[in-house]
């Protein structure tokens, strides 16, 4: 019975032990499965045997932990091995896990002190990150100690707080692995062997590290060089990545056909001179980001050779998921080359923002600048905001100095500029120039002490551009062999979009002027509106010309209006009660509206009247009325007409500044009492009427006549009393005396006489006398020669004039 009750028990213990291996990887799926659930491990196939060795050999085992597959084939395992001949590991994003943010905790490793060594003859990394798998071989020779080998070469050992060991890694690794689009990698060449340690919360990497990028963009080559020691760490719970990149030496050179990258123009060959070609970048001891906080404590880029560049970056911070938004940095570069003496510029980033200043020292000009100048400084300051993908807001300032400038043909000593351009929120902008000049020459001209300030506002929002201008400008003299110009004073307004409108409201030596103009590429149209006003201001430009000539009192206005472009104009004057003085000549009361125009450089007045009230010159000339008029630049003169010795006169043609000329001079009813009475102390007594024709003869500044003529107009008298030359001849030649004494009182019938008028004033006349003497009842016929300097006689009446003196008096009492 016990027999079989025995055979019956181990009849069901061999059928059970049968059914378990039968069915062993349901039963093992069954109770292994949801332990590692817990652990969040997914087992999703296996399959195992055990050997005629006793050793377990399993096809294939399939593993699931947070989306990472892993796929083990080939494996035999007993006590002290296991052997698996394949792996696959599939790498894929992370799923959200609620305890995203629990914080990471050092390494406390639960290491068996006897377990079997791995060996993984093969392991296969996929990721859609990388371009192709990644595979690799580990062996642990010893306990927690591995070997990798294949297209990683790195060993690390295990222990209970820390893992650690060292890699090397090569471009040709990453080109192989990592999935881009870049073709800058491939220009990337490196070297790196790395020592690393990581306790569960750190990871910390130090080694050598070398690299080349060797890049060519159309003919420029670059080529930059690091080689050093890189030391990294990385801490999972304050996601702080730090390196230290002071020990790096890094080494930037450039070929010298990068210089042809520069656009043509005529400035390209000065750049192309101070730009230096090989380069040295210092890194700070410490870079680190975290989270996506990016901060660089310095970073200092410095030229190698004679063109000393020394570019500073210091105290940078940045969020590198928008690296604009909250940029906090300071930067500062100084720049001295063969040609530029020293360039500092200093500045403040914060976001959007920057703020700053810089100056600038150059001996001369470059090459290409068309001018030469001694001494230039440039300085200033800003300070602007939202200058990245907008308009800029803010202001900057900039002063500019120079000793001396020559350029166009001008030549300016001690020039001072002050630029200050503002922006605000809403684009309104406001340009402010103030300038100040010594003194300027251009050809034969000079001019000093010159002030200016212009003053521009417009909104550069939508919209067509507008532009309001205002200036105002100061210059104490301009002069020139010519003409000398003092005290100039222009106020300008202006409004500038497709083409300029402005005005100018200008003083000229005190003479006030307007000027409209609108300046566009088609045309220049301008008026210029002279106010009525009083005409002693222009004597200071008279004088210069004429400097024994002086206005005295009246009122001159005009307008003129034409085309710059065209070179023409039009203009109307009106000269009103106008009266001056010229040595000892004095004309009163000059009144003249006249209108012309200006083309194609010829000046053309239409015949125009003048009135003159009187001409004061030893002899007074009254009511003189004449025509003037300018044709093609020459001034002329004609049918002038006046009232002189009770009688008229006229002229009828003169020509202003033709060398030979002819100008005839007609005269009559001339009252011969007031031609003789010019020397009231002659004694001699002459009633009558007088008529005459004199041609006065200009010939290369000599005035002269020749074959004059003056006649009586019906009878007259001659009375001859206390005459002392007449009573000297009387005594002198006593035969004379009884033909002399018939001119003592002598009724004329008939007086003629020739005129000839010498260029040095002498005046020679050949008089015939004809009348009768009541006294004796005798006809008497009587030629006569007479010669006198009538300069003299006319300067000797007008130094007697009595009203030309008084006005001579007043005059010099305004002091011009």
């Amino acid at each position: 019975m016990f027999k079989r009750i025995g055979l019956i028990v181990g009849v069901l213990l061999l059928s059970t032990l049968l059914l378990s291996y039968v069915f062993r990887l349901p039963l093992l799926q069954w109770a292994i499965a949801p332990e590692l659930e817990k652990a969040g491990v997914t087992l999703n196939c296996l399959d195992f045997s055990i050997t005629s060795e006793l050793n377990i050999h399993a096809d294939k085992v399939c593993v699931n932990y947070q989306n990472q597959q892993l796929q083990l084939t080939g494996i035999t395992a007993n006590t002290k091995r296991v052997d698996i001949e394949n792996a696959v590991l599939t790498v894929n994003p992370l799923p959200k896990s609620d305890n995203a943010n629990q914080l990471a905790k050092n390494l406390d490793l639960a290491l068996p002190l006897n377990r079997p060594l791995i060996n993984i003859k093969q392991l296969v990394v996929k990721s859609d990150e990388l371009n192709k798998p990644l595979k690799i071989s580990i062996l642990e020779p010893d306990l927690n100690k591995f070997n990798v080998s294949g297209d990683i070469n790195a060993s690390a050992i295990l222990t209970a707080n820390k893992v650690r060991g060292q890699f090397e890694i090569n471009d040709t690794f990453l080109k192989h692995v990592i999935n881009t689009k870049n073709t800058l990698i491939a220009d990337f060449n490196f070297n790196t062997q790395q020592a690393f340690s990581f306790d569960g919360i750190e990871l910390e990497l130090n080694g050598d590290i070398s690299s080349q990028f060797a890049h060519t963009y159309e003919q420029c080559k670059v080529n930059v060089l690091t080689t050093g020691k890189l030391a990294t760490r990385f801490n999972l719970n304050s996601q702080a990545l730090m390196f230290n990149t002071d020990l790096l030496n890094n080494k930037i050179n450039l070929t010298p056909s990068c210089t042809e990258l520069i656009p043509p123009s005529e400035y390209a060959g000065f750049i192309s001179k101070q730009v230096p070609l090989n380069w040295q970048l210092k890194l700070p001891q410490s870079i680190r980001l975290e989270a996506s906080e990016l901060r660089v404590p310095a970073i200092n880029l410095v030229s190698v050779g004679d063109k000393q560049f020394d570019i500073l970056i210091t105290d940078t911070t940045l969020n590198i998921t928008s690296p604009f938004k909250d940029l906090q940095s300071t930067l500062s570069a100084q720049i001295n080359t063969p040609n530029i003496n020293n360039i500092n510029v200093n500045a403040q980033l914060s976001g959007a923002a920057i703020k700053g200043d810089y100056a600038v020292m150059l001996e001369n000009l470059p090459e290409f600048v068309p001018a030469t100048a001694d001494g230039l400084s440039l300085s200033g300051h800003f300070n602007i905001s939202e200058f990245i993908d907008s308009k800029p807001i803010g202001l900057i300032n900039a002063k500019l100095t120079l000793n001396s400038v020559d350029a166009f043909n001008i030549s300016a000593v001690q020039y001072q500029g002050d630029l200050i351009a503002k922006m605000d929120k809403q684009l309104n902008a406001e340009v402010a120039l103030t300038q100040q000049l010594k003194s300027a020459e251009y050809k034969e001209f000079k001019v000093t002490d010159i002030s200016n300030t212009l003053t521009a506002n417009a909104n550069l929002g939508v919209g067509e551009l507008f532009a309001d201008l205002t200036a105002k400008t100061n210059i104490k003299a301009v002069n020139s062999p010519d003409i000398k110009l003092n005290n100039i004073k222009v106020e300008s307004t202006g409004l500038q979009s497709r083409a300029l409108k402005a005005t100018h409201h200008a003083f000229i030596n005190d003479v006030e002027l307007v000027v409209n103009h609108h300046v566009s590429s088609q045309a220049h149209p301008f008026e210029v509106i002279i106010p009525e006003q009083n005409v002693l201001p222009l004597n200071t430009v008279i004088n210069q010309f004429e400097p024994l000539a002086q206005l005295t009192e009246g009122e001159f206005n005009g307008y003129i209006s034409g085309d710059v472009h065209l070179q023409n104009a039009s203009f109307n004057m009106d000269v009103s009660h106008a009266s001056a003085l010229y040595n000892d000549y004095l004309a009163n009361d000059l009144n003249s509206v006249f209108s012309g125009e200006y083309n194609s450089g010829k000046l053309n007045v239409k015949p125009t009247t003048f009135n003159l009230n009187e001409f004061r010159a030893g002899a007074v000339v009254k009511k003189i009325k004449g025509l003037w008029q300018v044709s093609g630049n020459t001034a002329l003169i004609n049918d002038v007409k006046g009232s002189v010795f009770g009688g008229e006169f006229s002229l009828d043609t003169y020509t202003v500044g033709k060398p030979n000329q002819v100008a005839n001079v007609k005269f009559e009813n001339i009252d011969a009492s007031k031609l003789v009475t010019l020397d009231d102390k002659s004694g001699i007594v002459l009633t009558g009427r007088l008529a005459g024709s004199l041609p006065v003869h200009f010939d290369s500044g000599k005035i002269e006549i020749i074959d004059g003529s003056l006649f009586s107009q019906g009878t007259g008298n001659l009375k001859i009393t206390n005459n002392a030359a007449f009573d000297s001849v009387m005594q002198q030649q006593q035969e004379l005396q009884p033909v002399l004494g018939l001119l003592t009182n002598l009724d004329i019938q008939k007086l003629n006489s020739s005129v000839e008028l010498k260029n040095d004033g002498w005046l020679k006349l050949g008089v015939n006398l004809q009348g009768y003497n009541k006294a004796e009842q005798q006809q008497v016929n009587f030629n006569y020669n007479h010669e006198e300097n009538v300069f003299t006689l006319l300067r000797a009446l007008r130094l007697s004039d009595e009203i030309t003196q008084k006005v001579e008096q007043q005059y010099s009492q305004k002091g011009n």
